[in-house]
């Protein structure tokens, strides 16, 4: 799953959150910016909704 954010200073915002909250690796592409997540099949579904919780309350407090 790919996604963005709208500039660079929540980009870099975020990849302290995420990091903060033990997801690793969600940096996109080096020249398309942006995040990756894999939430392949075998992903239990408790993790994926982590990450959901985490994009949620990052929006919570960075909201515009």
């Amino acid at each position: 799953v790919t996604f963005t954010s709208p500039d660079a200073d929540t980009d870099k915002a975020f990849c302290a959150a995420a990091t903060e909250a033990g997801f690793v690796n969600l940096k996109g592409h080096r020249l398309v910016g942006g995040f990756r997540a894999s939430i392949y099949n075998a992903l239990p579904i408790e993790s994926v909704q982590a990450l959901v919780d985490c994009m949620r309350e990052f929006e919570k407090i960075h909201a515009k």
